[in-house]
């Protein structure tokens, strides 16, 4: 399972990695044509947008692994650690949820774009590939809060107090 869980990771940080590389070069370049030449590319605002929007969705299963997502402890930090536990595993139920409804709803809008036969604007390119991100993301959002239920899980049946950072390696 590490293995799998080390591909992962480096495909997610990859991926954000060359995402936001290439969107800022774009970004970059298309200022530069605009305000020093006067020219523009057609399709650069359009393919920046797409590459943040993967971004976005693909970093936040990175948030999720790295447990960086907002959060409000207030009441939690006052709990015993069985209390603390308790809300742990609420809070993974909670965005298991919300990840399967994000894949749902994402499944459905491209399978609809699909049957359209919607192309981008500038690009041309199938509508459904950006609408990907939407179920891609969510299952990777998915596959991370599985991971951390596991954890807590894990984690009230022994003995020892383990730390996720340990069970999910980066």
């Amino acid at each position: 399972m590490s293995k799998v869980n080390q591909f992962i990771n480096h495909i997610e940080e990859g991926f954000a990695v060359i995402s936001m590389i290439m969107a800022s070069i774009l970004i970059f370049i298309q200022v530069v044509l605009r305000y020093l030449f006067n020219y523009s590319l057609i399709w650069s605002e359009e393919a920046a947008r797409f590459l943040i929007i993967w971004l976005v969705l693909i970093g936040s299963s990175i948030a999720v692994r790295e447990k960086g997502h907002a959060t409000v402890d207030a009441l939690v930090t006052f709990l015993p650690p069985a209390g603390k536990k308790v809300f742990s595993v609420f809070a993974n139920l909670a965005g298991i949820i919300f990840c399967l409804i994000l894949i749902w709803t994402g499944v459905e809008m491209v399978s609809s774009v699909v049957e359209l036969g919607n192309v981008t604007p500038a690009l041309g390119v199938p509508m459904a590939i950006p609408y990907l991100s939407i179920p891609v993301g969510g299952g990777l959002m998915l596959f991370r809060f599985l991971q951390m239920l596991y954890i807590d899980v894990k984690r009230s049946y022994s003995d020892e107090e383990e730390h996720p950072e340990e069970v999910v390696e980066k």
